[in-house]
């Protein structure tokens, strides 16, 4: 009998909970005037635009081009620039833009626990 492969779903929206760590990131992430994320879409977000700290305007985009998340730097027209890298997860590429100390990242997932509580276990 013939073996079957897994299927896996690949989809460019973000999960809620990445989007709810991306916020939390962004309120507690160091710099003057913070580091501010627009999101294209309330609700199935497909990319985040990210200004850091002492810009005007975004300067990275972040996307997810099949498993994988997509960092690019914006051109000052707001056009796709240089790739910067791709990540693992949007949590990955953040926590890269701007490294969060232990216990803001501990607050942030103590936030997504009561936010998106896990299933009990069987």
């Amino acid at each position: 009998m013939p073996a079957f492969a897994k299927l896996s779903l690949v989809t460019s929206v973000f999960y809620p909970a990445d989007i709810a760590f991306v916020n939390g990131w962004s309120q507690r992430a160091p710099g003057i005037g913070g580091w501010r994320v627009q999101f294209d879409k309330s609700v199935r977000t497909e990319q985040i635009l990210v200004t850091p700290p002492a810009s005007d305007v975004p300067v990275f985009a972040i996307s997810r081009n099949g498993v994988k998340t997509v960092v690019e730097r914006l051109l000052p027209d707001g056009s796709a620039g240089d790739e910067i890298g791709t990540f693992d997860s949007v949590r990955a590429a953040v926590l890269t833009l701007c490294p969060l100390h232990g216990e803001d990242l501990e607050a942030i997932h103590e936030e997504l626990e009561r936010d998106f509580p896990r299933p009990p276990r069987r």
